[in-house]
């Protein structure tokens, strides 16, 4: 069976098609989930005018032995958030100094993730937009579901999933994560994101930063950091969409 895409651009651009009606928005970003994610991401902000960035979730690691193992605590994010799982934390029995460690460490990794794939620029602030979180596709939905939490307590006012191919399970899970799940090809059986693709390389640390710094010069600025925005009751939405036919579905 032939790949729906032959790139991530490709996907990026039929993507864009989808989400058309958040086009010129002055509240919308969209956010992409590295690597993958970029390069779709960036035909997105393209077509819709609009700002972006990269959304990283880093977890908070505590090593435990032996046997040595490494349990989460929780999660660190960029654009700056943070959630930690206090019934594992109360369970067990952490020191406020073990807690702190862990959570040190966290911040570091992520600080030195956002130097490897960010070019300098101010943080996009989220309060009150609406987010377009972008990967290049979607297995099981985890990333996307633990990006969703931490950019809501960023601020993000509405969350929008978008990924040019994802398995039937993955959009399940994300179902009431998001105020609206976007996605071009749902493969029956699926097989891997990769499949969905004729040609799917590795994008590297440097691709994403060259990615980044060539959406915001022609953007003429970094992402902005909005104030004031107006807020309304957002409208959730499922919707599943192939070059031939569609699925809707408004509770």
């Amino acid at each position: 069976m032939n790949a729906p895409f032959r790139h991530r651009t490709e996907a990026g651009e039929t993507l864009a098609r989808l989400l058309m009606h958040l086009a010129g928005r002055e509240d919308v970003i969209v956010l992409a989930l590295p690597h993958g994610g970029v390069p779709v991401a960036l035909e997105v902000a393209r077509v819709l005018g609009a700002p972006l960035d990269v959304a990283l979730v880093q977890p908070v690691l505590h090593a435990m032995g032996p046997p040595r193992r490494e349990v989460t605590l929780g999660w660190l994010g960029y654009p700056a958030a943070s959630q930690l799982h206090d019934a594992t934390i109360n369970a067990l029995n952490l020191s406020d100094e073990d807690l702190g460690q862990a959570i040190s460490r966290a911040r570091r990794q992520l600080r030195q993730r956002v130097r490897a794939l960010r070019p300098g620029a101010p943080v996009s602030l989220l309060e009150g937009r609406t987010v377009v979180v972008v990967d290049d596709g979607s297995a099981a939905g985890v990333a996307l579901r633990r990006a969703a939490g931490l950019l809501r307590r960023a601020g993000a006012r509405a969350l929008v999933a978008a990924v040019p191919v994802a398995s039937e399970e993955a959009l399940r899970l994300l179902d009431g994560e998001f105020e609206e799940l976007v996605c071009c090809h749902r493969p029956e059986p699926f097989v891997s994101v990769a499949s969905g693709y004729a040609s799917h390389p590795d994008v590297t640390d440097a691709e994403v930063r060259a990615l980044l710094a060539r959406a915001w010069v022609s953007q003429a600025r970094p992402p902005p950091e909005p104030t004031g925005l107006s807020s309304s009751n957002a409208r959730h939405m499922y919707q599943l969409a192939t070059e031939r036919h569609g699925r809707h579905r408004s509770p």
